[in-house]
């Protein structure tokens, strides 16, 4: 049952609440696979509910150079996503931004994987986190990358949703799992009473300790 007037206390509330949608993969072979940063802790904390392995996967938006409100596309590790209905918008602009982005994308995910086994997502059950969904352009080209590699099912698990986001991205994945959706709510992350911003080396020390207690087969 989707809860309409859910009010969470953190991120790790969230995952705890998120875990108990995803019994169904417990101590299974599916893989938590959290978007840096902010579905990290959420994506930790189901991880460690239901014993699964956990990784995390960096990407950058694009915003529009007029309104930094407006998401006109996004990079991940594996896909370049831009929107078709944006326009007027320079070539370079757009161009600047991706090679911008990538740089960004390897530095991180190399900050995050150094000394630790890279995710290999090729015949798994891949599920998707992140903390809120409120635009789905971000979360597409992630689920598009990783639909490159091959997983076996794909699966995408967010707390907090956007009603029309939502739709959209339930054309790519196999599966969407959340706890609230919501079409008028300005900001989905006020609907956290805690949502502080999280860092790199959050992120790392998080992955770490994940990687601490899962069976090297995993990845």
């Amino acid at each position: 049952m989707v809860q309409e007037n859910i009010i969470l206390y953190d991120r790790v509330y969230a995952g705890h609440l998120l875990a108990g949608k995803l019994r169904l993969y417990q101590q299974s072979q599916a893989m938590i696979v959290a978007l840096a940063h902010g579905g990290v802790v959420v994506g930790f904390e189901i991880a460690k509910s239901l014993g699964l392995s956990f990784d995390v996967l960096p990407y950058r938006k694009i915003k529009h150079p007029g309104n930094s409100a407006q998401v006109v596309g996004s990079v991940s590790v594996h896909e370049v996503l831009i929107r078709e209905d944006i326009h007027n918008i320079p070539q370079d602009y757009i161009y600047h931004q991706i090679m911008l982005s990538r740089i960004g994308i390897e530095r991180e995910f190399n900050f995050y994987y150094a000394n630790l086994p890279r995710p290999s997502f090729a015949g798994k059950t891949v599920i998707v986190v992140d903390d809120v969904l409120e635009e789905s352009v971000s979360v597409l080209a992630c689920l598009r990358g990783i639909r490159k590699l091959e997983p076996a099912k794909l699966i995408v698990a967010v707390p907090m949703v956007k009603s029309e986001a939502l739709k959209q991205v339930a054309e790519e994945a196999d599966d969407t799992v959340f706890l609230r959706s919501d079409a008028s709510a300005e900001s989905l992350r006020s609907l956290y009473r805690d949502v502080p911003a999280i860092k790199e080396d959050e992120v790392r020390a998080l992955l770490v300790r994940a990687k601490a207690v899962q069976p090297i087969s995993d990845n």
